[in-house]
């Protein structure tokens, strides 16, 4: 394995996470619908691809290390309310877009995306994929949570045309997984991975997190460990941000 020094020297300080653009504090309430069709409008001849990404914000547990833009509920309704306004959504923005630009990449996020039904990923795909040209090429992604996630779900994000996932470990301690309220146990964890490369995904990356509450060197190195042993084809490793004047329900760690 070779590390590419000259991007470590370069990124190792502190800043933003890089997991949206632009950036968090480059969001200003001064830019409104106005501005986006404005910009939106100024690169549609510029020859430049496009990335996709849909927000899915709901979770069925509140884990509370998290910082993302989400909604813990229960009522599937909710998110069919929500996709009804996304389907609206992307038609707007579709018909804003000229249709020559191809989409080289393709992102779902959230929140948890596979709170989704299978029969709604299929449909959500399937509409996006007709309203935008996704090249054959694409890196076509979605984040998954294993304590939401059936073979099914699984078999619907392969046969749509996703090929990679991220899986949200985070942590495989008992202890922290507790203390975060986000318990999934390292079988749930092996079961999971198994299904994805059972159903031919080759692209699989596990998300960890540092800086948990009970976490220490050491039983961070046996999550590495046993992390490593599944030979996934990427880490994704964040720092835990503890911002409870921004998210207060990290005031329950």
């Amino acid at each position: 394995m070779q590390l590419a020094t000259a991007l470590l020297e370069k990124y190792s300080k502190a800043g933003p996470r890089y997991t949206s653009y632009p950036t968090a504090p480059y969001f200003t309430e001064s830019f409104g619908e106005a501005q986006w069709l404005e910009e939106l409008q100024q690169t549609q001849n510029q020859g430049r691809d496009l990335s996709l990404y849909v927000h899915i914000p709901f979770c069925d547990t509140l884990c509370y290390y998290c910082g993302c833009n989400m909604v813990a509920t229960k009522k599937y309704a909710k998110a069919s309310e929500y996709l009804d306004a996304l389907f609206r959504e992307i038609a707007r923005v579709a018909t804003l877009t000229n249709p020559a630009r191809t989409a080289r990449q393709f992102h779902w996020g959230g929140g948890t995306p596979t709170y989704l039904k299978p029969d709604d990923i299929r449909r959500l795909y399937a509409y996006i994929a007709g309203k935008f040209r996704i090249a054959n090429d694409a890196e076509i992604s979605c984040e998954v949570d294993p304590r939401e996630l059936s073979r099914e779900h699984v078999r619907a994000l392969r046969e749509s045309g996703f090929n990679r996932i991220s899986l949200g470990v985070q942590d495989l301690d008992a202890a922290v997984q507790q203390a975060v309220n986000r318990v999934q146990p390292e079988s749930l964890i092996r079961e999971v991975y198994g299904w994805m490369r059972e159903e031919g995904f080759d692209s699989i990356n596990l998300d960890l997190m540092v800086g948990l509450p009970h976490q220490t060197v050491e039983t961070f190195r046996h999550t590495l460990d046993k992390v490593v042993a599944l030979a996934p084809d990427r880490l994704a490793v964040f720092n835990y941000a503890h911002v409870p004047w921004m998210k207060k329900h990290q005031t329950l760690i």
